[in-house]
């Protein structure tokens, strides 16, 4: 059996679509995997909806699918539309089965099914293995838990599910045999090399110039966030807020088989949002594992809950160089909204302790949801204050709200009347790419770290009701959008440095 995996994201981490390859290949099938980055989307420069499906791709894309005996795609909700046209394409040059998986199909399985022939629902690991199998027997897939499909009379089928997957220590690890991979590379799909994949793994939110890789340690989440995919999630599967944990030698053991690959890898990423929920001993094991047997810079997530002095200085002997931590937004109100549990003085509490830590992690980032039609004037202006209060030097992520199908919040907003129950726009909305207002201009300036005294006149109260009028809250958002376009410059340089670095230096040896 010879499957191939596509991913259709902005990046090529695609670390569950890489694990579910490794399992395959484990159960003796054989995989080709295909990587669509797009820069422009990744450094918020574009909306999930610009780009087109060029009939070149659909060639290339047709002639590696071509051997295959099933084709397997990761959806996210904002990739929904390139998925679809994918999908399209394929099925209308190749008689070859496309499953979809990941957070969309899982819970809307019956909008995917228009496209795809199967879904995968939760967890795939085990139902893509047996999946794999039955097909290459000939038996049913009917029976495969995890599995959704449309009956005879196109009456959608939904399968149980299987039970959580809760030793993470007997999967494989992600799939980077990249000499069976493909990668768009200027408009092209492109064998990928080791050059090419140090060149995508760049991470814009990291202080590292060249590649870092990141790595997951558990599964599950702790906390109900109404906005978030962990939401829906857990209205699917019961214990999904029990997080279940690799053991540390485990994910030393990938991180250094990675790197065996992929050598210049500069810095590593623990992408778990809640890293610092394990125990102390924990995070004692790990840290000292890892100084011994990696020993490059990390970075790491933490939550106002967790932000505990004596893991953080495990950590930060063991390497952390960078912390990032969600506050969202400093209204009650809005937290109430989110179901965010920590108060104000807990997050300034947290920031202080991240704080004491500078000597290691000089500037932490601080991730804030903005453009949340539930908010008043009043809630934006309480965030600023929190953000105002936060001890300096630090970053801030802005996010714009997007209601994700599934989640608590998304239902909430069809019922308020902020979105009806056909809309779409969460499909295409790149959520990093923000409105052009006073309230985000004032937010991105504390991010630059301007003077004080500039910030403190952006905080006040009478000039956040002035600036927010129109026609200055216009003005303040050209302004805004002058300091995007700057950044987006700036990136865009970066990835120019690095494409002389690693690509152009491999013309010039291949034709040395």
């Amino acid at each position: 059996m010879h499957i191939v995996l596509i991913s259709p994201y902005s990046g090529i981490e695609a670390t569950g679509l890489r694990v579910l390859s490794s399992c395959l290949k484990a159960a003796g099938a054989t995989t080709s995997m295909i990587f669509l980055p797009n820069l422009e989307e990744a450094m918020a420069g574009d909306h999930f909806h610009v780009r087109n499906v060029e009939p070149e791709l659909v060639q290339q894309m047709t002639t590696i699918c071509a051997s295959a005996d099933l084709i397997a795609m990761s959806v996210m909700t904002p990739s929904f539309h390139m998925a679809r046209c994918l999908t399209e394409a394929i099925k209308a040059n190749l008689s070859i089965p496309v499953i979809w998986g990941g957070i969309h199909p899982t819970v809307r399985p019956d909008e995917c099914l228009q496209c795809a022939d199967l879904v995968c629902v939760g967890e795939g690991e085990q139902a893509m293995v047996e999946l794999m199998q039955a097909l290459a027997t000939g038996r049913s897939y009917a029976s495969i838990n995890n599995l959704g499909y449309l009956d005879q009379d196109g009456h959608l089928v939904l399968n149980p599910l299987n039970p959580l997957l809760t030793d993470l220590d007997a999967l494989p690890f992600p799939d980077y045999a990249f000499e069976d991979h493909y990668l768009l590379h200027e408009a092209k799909l492109t064998r990928a090399t080791e050059r090419l994949m140090h060149y995508y793994m760049t991470d814009l939110g990291s202080w590292a110039s060249g590649p870092v890789y990141g790595v997951l340690t558990m599964r599950g989440c702790p906390y109900h966030c109404t906005y978030c995919a962990n939401n829906a999630l857990m209205d699917i599967y019961d214990h999904w807020s029990h997080l279940r944990r690799r053991s540390p030698a485990s994910v030393i053991a990938e991180i250094q088989a990675i790197r065996e690959r992929l050598p210049q890898i500069e810095a590593i990423i623990l992408r778990d949002d809640t890293f610092l929920a394990n125990a102390t001993d924990y995070i004692a094991e790990f840290s000292r594992l890892y100084r011994e047997e990696v020993g490059l810079p990390f970075r790491a997530y933490t939550t106002a809950q967790t932000a505990d002095p004596v893991k953080l200085q495990y950590l930060a002997d063991a390497g952390l160089r960078y912390v990032i931590m969600g506050i969202q937004s400093g209204s009650r109100r809005i937290q109430k909204l989110y179901e965010r549990k920590a108060t104000n003085e807990r997050v300034l509490q947290a920031a202080r302790v991240i704080h004491q830590f500078a000597a290691w992690a000089p500037r932490p980032t601080y991730d804030v949801i903005t453009d949340n039609p539930y908010e008043t004037l009043e809630d934006r202006w309480v965030t600023l204050q929190l953000i105002h209060q936060l001890p300096p030097p630090y970053r801030l992520s802005l996010y714009a709200l997007t209601f994700y199908p599934g989640t608590d919040l998304y239902h909430r907003a069809i019922a308020d009347g902020y979105i009806t129950p056909d809309d779409q726009r969460s499909y295409a909305y790149n959520f990093q790419i923000i409105a052009s207002t006073y309230y985000n201009f004032a937010l991105f300036c504390h991010s630059l770290n301007l003077p004080r005294i500039f910030l403190r006149i952006l905080a006040t109260y009478e000039v956040f009701r002035l600036m927010s009028l129109e026609p200055l809250d216009r003005l303040a958002g050209r302004l805004l959008d002058g300091l995007l376009a700057l950044r987006l410059w700036r990136n865009t340089r970066l990835y120019a440095r690095r494409h002389v670095a690693w690509l152009e230096t491999e013309e010039v040896e291949a034709h040395g």
